[in-house]
């Protein structure tokens, strides 16, 4: 009898270092993280336990999600990139636009773990978001890391329809 091989699913490596860490932490008796991996339709959850839907994710790229910020620091501290994630923080200080090639926004945002984290969202693609410091904001978008703790990108739409796009949330509105 001949054996029929089986179409196996694409992971990101940076998808198996996400889980081992959460894993890992829980073996070890640290704080339990297994609730951050979520399938992709599962949406997010905040602080006091509202839901919030997301955009369906592709087979094509790995997600990451989490209500506060132990997923994206397990993503800054294996220096992990190409990761679509989310984030909800403070903005801490918004940075003079970037006008070389694609303009791009400018947003720093504070981490309550610890550091900052830069968004470049392209207000060529996207509406500029009409923030201030202070303001709360929700992230979805690809981070690449950098020894200053990374990047946030890709926080709008594919204008090629190749990929799955970012957005950013700010006073109820999202802009894509």
């Amino acid at each position: 009898m001949a054996l029929k091989a089986k179409k196996a699913g694409t992971i990101s490596i940076g998808a198996v270092v996400v889980v081992v860490v959460i894993v890992g932490m829980k073996l070890l008796g640290g704080p339990d993280l297994t609730g951050l991996l979520v399938g992709p339709d599962s949406g997010s959850s905040d602080a006091a336990g509202a839901t919030s839907a997301g955009p369906a994710q592709p087979d094509r790229m790995s997600t990451t999600r989490a209500a506060d910020e132990s997923a994206i620091r397990a993503l800054i501290d294996s220096r992990t990139s190409g990761e679509m994630v989310e984030l909800h923080a403070e903005i801490v200080k918004l940075l003079p636009d970037d006008d070389e090639g694609s303009r791009h926004q400018r947003i720093l945002l504070g981490l309550q773990t610890g550091g900052t984290m830069l968004v470049a969202h392209n207000i060529d693609l996207a509406e500029r978001i009409p923030a201030e410091e202070g303001d709360w904001i929700t992230v979805y978008g690809q981070y690449e890391w950098n020894d200053k703790g990374g990047v946030l990108h890709w926080t709008h739409h594919d204008p090629k329809d190749w990929r799955e796009g970012g957005w950013i949330e700010h006073a109820g509105v999202r802009y894509e």
